[in-house]
């Protein structure tokens, strides 16, 4: 039991390593043109823990993807930081599985678009050279400690109340089965594993 036991842990945080790397090189192709109103999340299942990972455009969590300037734009970033920190709030899951937050890493990333001549030439004639050039991104890391992560079965979204500017998540799921894709929306925002 002890062996397969930590096969079983070595299997699930190694797919979520292959998760957590496939996104960060998702991220650094994404310094260019990325899609606003989509997300990506990762949840790994192991034993009675689950991790997630959470990436998404300032323009969906806040409405503006340059560096916070006004009162208002930065109250509307430390709520939503604050909102983010609360993940069951926003990724539900059955109360039988008895899931508790043990950590919440949120933070905003503000990352360089790669230089298009076409859009630098418009932005510089538009006076906003700076806002084109940037965009930030939140990304937040969870632990969840659970009673029966069995029981997690499903998972509804009210990220999607929270966050207006949200359409899309695409959603990877690790667990004992393997590796799963989904894709959860404002309109089909139910995921069943």
């Amino acid at each position: 039991m002890g062996l397969h036991h930590h096969t079983g842990t070595l299997f699930a945080a190694g797919m979520f390593i292959v998760i957590s790397t496939a996104h960060a090189e998702e991220d650094r192709r994404e310094l260019g043109p990325h899609v606003h109103g989509h997300g990506t999340l990762a949840i790994a299942f192991e034993a009675n823990n689950v991790q997630m990972e959470l990436a998404a455009p300032g323009m969906d969590i806040v409405g503006f993807e340059h560096e916070a300037e006004t009162a208002e734009q930065k109250s509307a970033v430390e709520t939503a930081l604050a909102d983010l920190k609360e993940p069951l709030k926003l990724f539900a899951m059955p109360d039988s599985a008895g899931c508790t937050v043990t950590s919440a890493d949120v933070k905003v990333v503000a990352e360089e678009h790669e230089d298009h001549p076409a859009t630098a030439e418009a932005g510089e004639a538009a006076g906003s050279e700076e806002h084109e050039a940037h965009h930030t991104e939140f990304r937040a890391t969870y632990a969840l400690a659970c009673a029966d992560t069995a029981q997690a079965a499903w998972l509804d979204f009210p990220f999607f109340d929270r966050f207006a500017g949200s359409a899309k998540l695409g959603v990877t799921v690790v667990d004992a089965n393997g590796q799963t894709a989904f894709e959860v929306s404002r309109e089909a925002r139910y995921l069943e594993r």
